[in-house]
């Protein structure tokens, strides 16, 4: 896909945010973090300038103070936003190697992400792929490397009950659980997504995937720099991405407490990025026990959804689960109100 021209607004996100245009003495992560531009962005519409796309045509030294902080200097801003040149030629070399950019500012940004991350979402994504990709829900796929030969087949099932319904597949490129999903959706002739933990770059040396992109069945999106390697951060980040992108996520195995699976699904649940679904197993399990016991919806393996759709499917799996927690609420409530009635009872005997 062709470099679409961005506004203004993306400019300045570019210029603030990623490594692009900056000059060769400036450090790749002297810019800002998710948080820290989402705080940014506030306090420009909180003040008198009407967008952010104003400040390439404003004298930084007229900008209000308020803006500013120890992070964000006048004299920093004032920098990076004088690279607009060369910002505009590493866009064009990137787009050589089949990579494009998108920020909060464009139509083919995946709003889903800034809805359901808010200040934790990535302000822009390097992109690799069609941006038609991103219009359909999307169902993310989750689990250990370590997965078994059944976790892969059900992960392999589920995936392709969702693309026949309309959805799109969100994967992280990992190997195990996130193969499988990715497979699926692939053999589907997609679409699929893929947010991976390292730079883009990294995954289109990939043959099959270079030529999945090339064919429109695959997107890879990512919020680091296109030859960034592999990292713990990078992968944790990713899976913020995935739970925050699908309207549903399923866990396939997750570590007892530990690992990525893990900590990907447990801020899902305290943050309610998307419903989050969990594998029941007849093997020991005791990561997904517990993340059934903190709010996931269970799911047996061994039953297939039949004779409805992947959607129809997941509403009666939460609602049945939403209708199984008020029962025990109630259950324990009524336990309660017989204890105290109980009590009152023995006080007027006394």
């Amino acid at each position: 896909m062709e470099q679409p021209t961005l506004s203004d607004e993306s400019n300045v996100t570019l210029l603030l945010t990623s490594h692009l245009g900056a000059a060769v003495d400036e450090t790749s992560d002297d810019t800002l973090g998710p948080t820290q531009w989402h705080d940014f962005t506030r306090a420009v519409n909180e003040s008198s300038i009407d967008s952010i796309g104003e400040l390439l045509s404003f004298d930084t030294s007229e900008l209000p103070a308020t803006l500013f902080s120890d992070k964000i200097s006048r004299e920093w801003v004032t920098e990076r936003l004088s690279n607009a040149s060369r910002l505009a030629l590493e866009l064009e070399d990137l787009n050589q190697s089949g990579i494009w950019v998108t920020t909060e500012f464009e139509q083919s940004f995946p709003s889903q992400l800034t809805e359901t991350l808010g200040r934790k979402a990535p302000p822009f994504l390097y992109v690799a792929g069609s941006a038609e990709n991103f219009q359909p829900e999307a169902v993310g796929f989750v689990g250990s490397r370590d997965a078994t030969d059944s976790d892969l087949e059900y992960t392999r099932d589920l995936a392709d009950m969702a693309l026949k319904d309309g959805f799109a597949v969100v994967s992280g490129g990992a190997k195990g659980v996130d193969s499988a999903a990715e497979e699926a959706g692939l053999n589907a002739a997609g679409p699929v997504i893929e947010f991976p933990a390292e730079g883009i770059k990294n995954s289109l040396s990939n043959n099959n995937l270079r030529e999945s992109v090339l064919n429109g069945d695959l997107t890879i999106a990512s919020m680091y720099r296109p030859d960034a390697s592999w990292s713990i951060g990078g992968a944790m980040g990713r899976n913020k991405l995935i739970h925050g992108y699908g309207k549903y996520t399923f866990v396939i195995r997750s570590g007892d407490e530990t690992g990525g699976t893990w900590e990907g699904a447990t801020e899902n649940l305290s943050n309610e990025f998307s419903e989050l679904f969990v594998c029941t197993h007849q093997d020991d399990a005791p990561g997904n026990e517990k993340l059934i016991s903190k709010g996931g919806v269970p799911i047996d393996p061994e039953s297939k959804p039949a004779g409805t759709s992947f959607a129809e499917w997941a509403t009666s799996k939460i609602d049945d689960n939403q209708n199984e927690t008020d029962s025990s609420n109630k259950d324990s409530s009524d336990s309660v109100d017989e204890t105290d009635a109980d009590h009152q009872s023995s006080l007027e005997d006394f």
